[in-house]
């Protein structure tokens, strides 16, 4: 039973007992409401005050149970109220809640599904953008492990991520990206097909093991497939053929250098729209500089200053990680 469920049950159960009590001295003694309840409260609590006057017989009897009730019902209820609050489970259980209604108030986010090695390096990444993101696992275990590694506390699901209703709860309908790290391909398929079904609009990456279900997972609407081995292959490579192309980007991505590079869409009605790159002159003004524009299908390397920017266009952008909240600011999206 789930910890909720558990306190509603205990405090439905010391409520019947009240009110037994309070309606039962109500109808036998002819008390008012008042003096049946305040009755009930210390004879349930066995506290011991003298017994009132003139007390019939179905009083005493009532008494009697509620005797019996408050060592048993009530006793326990209020044991088990007290360790929920002070083991912590009251914490645990407001902590739950929170990350419940933070998860409801979130648009264009990440779900990232998976909290094993290669999940907790993908949320990783994604903390350290600032954006915010969902984490998707049937395991409780290693969600108390991707908390303990990021060092903060991360809006989770434990959930089969196959089933809507998991999905539905991490705003799947609402999200912006879905990247799923598990490492059965079978399921991976699976939970793109469920996804794609809630969300047609979903930007879907997922990670395939064997590169046999590289095209089942693009035809169940996956948007890009990333085959594990080959990307592992293909670093490898390059690190011996490329060394130090590979050590800045390195750097780039991973260094202890404040910069990154960000993709960054523009939407309508945003201030920059129909103005020229050299009129923005982002690289003076804040300090990032704009090294691609993708649009339409198109990716446009090392724009020029004449190049007009639109409403839809895709900014690949590089600069340090502070000049970033002042890019957004111009723009009027959300870091």
């Amino acid at each position: 039973m789930g910890v909720e469920k558990k306190v509603l049950v205990i405090v439905a159960m010391i409520a019947f007992v009240l009110l037994f009590g309070t309606l039962s001295f109500h109808r036998t003694e002819g008390w008012s409401y008042f003096e049946s309840f305040f009755f009930t409260i210390i004879t349930v609590s066995t506290v011991g005050y003298s017994l009132p006057e003139k007390v019939s017989l179905a009083g005493k009897v009532t008494a009697v149970i509620l005797v019996g009730a408050g060592i048993s019902i009530v006793l326990y209820g209020f044991t088990t109220l007290t360790s929920f609050i002070v083991e912590g489970h009251m914490r645990d259980y407001m902590r739950r809640r929170r990350i419940a209604k933070m998860m409801e108030k979130m648009r264009d986010h990440f779900i990232v599904v998976g909290a094993g090695r290669t999940g907790r390096h993908t949320v990783a990444e994604i903390r350290k953008a600032k954006k915010p993101v969902v984490v998707i696992d049937v395991s409780q275990r290693a969600i108390d492990l991707l908390r303990t590694v990021l060092d903060e506390d991360v809006p989770y699901i434990v959930g089969d991520a196959t089933e809507e209703e998991v999905l539905l709860k991490a705003g799947v309908d609402r999200a912006k990206t879905l990247i799923i790290t598990l490492p059965d391909d079978t399921k991976n398929t699976f939970v793109v097909l469920t996804a794609r079904s809630l969300n047609p609009n979903l930007e879907i990456i997922a990670r395939v093991s064997d590169r046999k279900s590289y095209n089942k997972l693009l035809y169940a609407g996956a948007s890009k497939v990333i085959v594990t081995s080959q990307v592992t292959g293909q670093r490898l490579a390059q690190m011996a053929l490329n060394p130090s192309m590979v050590n800045f980007l390195d750097v780039l991505s991973f260094g202890g250098i404040p910069i990154r590079v960000e993709e960054i869409r523009v939407p309508e009605g945003c201030p920059i729209t129909g103005k020229t790159l050299g009129e923005l002159n982002l690289s003076r003004k804040i300090g990032v500089f704009v090294i691609a524009v993708m649009r339409e299908g198109e990716t446009i390397f090392n724009p020029t200053g004449e190049m007009v920017i639109l409403a839809g266009d895709r900014l690949l952008v590089i600069g340090k990680e502070e000049n970033f909240q002042k890019l957004h600011e111009l723009m009027g999206t959300v870091l």
